[in-house]
This record gives C-alpha cells, structure tokens and sequence, in this order.
C-alpha cells in the first residue's frame, strides 16, 4: 500500500517551480521596461539641451558673429568650421577630452548671406542628437 502523506507533495512542489520561474519571467521582463524606459528618458533629456544649446549658438552666432562664439562659447576652428565642447552639465569647456557633447558648426558665405549649420552630438556613443541650419543677413 501507498503512503498518503507523499501523494501531493511532488504536484505541490511543481506548481512552486512553475510560479517562481513565472514570477522570474514577468520580474525580467519589468526591469528590461525600466532600463529602456531610462535609456529614451536620457536620450529626451539630451536632445532638450542640445537644441537649446544649438539656439544659443545660433542667436550668438547672429548677434556677435564668430568672435562672440570664440569668448562665449570658448569656440576653437578646426579648418572651415568651429567646435565647441560642453561638459555633462552643458558648460562650454575647453579641453575636448574633458567633454561629454561636442557641437560642431559649419559657417558658409561671404555676401550679404551668411549660413551656419550646427550639430551636436554625445560623445560616448556618437551619436547625433540635434541639428540646426540657420542664416542671417550680413552688415555692411
């Protein structure tokens, strides 16, 4: 004859296994949400501040030409177009390496026109967060 008190343990035990690893399964799932969730928050957060920072450039740009994004914005020229480094607080710093966006800004015209293109990007996994085509009617 069988022993009663064994019978429903081993059914009992695989339910336990079965919920656990369901419980696993859904706890995974939850943290991949929040981890993605996170990334697009950062990347929202990066994008506000580049196109602010790339409306800043551009209404500087405007206003005091390259000579106010030198002192302003510690703008160094590599060749035909300037570059301007910001920190992960988005103060304009000097040192490319100590930076964390990096904006380049690309001038053309020499008439009554003039054209700026600025793109931002982050630093640690290159990519481009903003893009700003602007103009401006040069003074006489």
């Amino acid at each position: 004859m069988r022993n009663r008190s064994d019978s429903g343990t081993a059914v009992f035990l695989m339910e336990m296994i079965a919920v656990v690893g369901f419980f696993i399964l859904c706890a995974s799932v939850c943290i991949l949400a929040f981890v993605k969730a996170n990334s697009l928050s950062c990347l929202a957060k990066d994008t506000n501040y580049a196109s602010l920072a790339a409306e800043s450039v551009a209404e500087i740009w405007k206003a005091e030409d390259e000579e106010g994004l030198e002192i302003r914005f510690l703008m160094s020229k590599d060749g035909e177009s300037g570059i301007i480094c910001w920190d992960s607080r988005w103060n304009p710093v000097e040192d490319e390496k100590a930076a964390d966006y990096r904006g380049e800004i690309s001038l053309a015209g020499d008439g009554l026109v003039k054209e700026a293109q600025i793109r931002i990007r982050r630093l640690k996994d290159d990519r481009e967060l903003f893009e700003l085509d602007t103009r401006k009617i040069g003074r006489h």
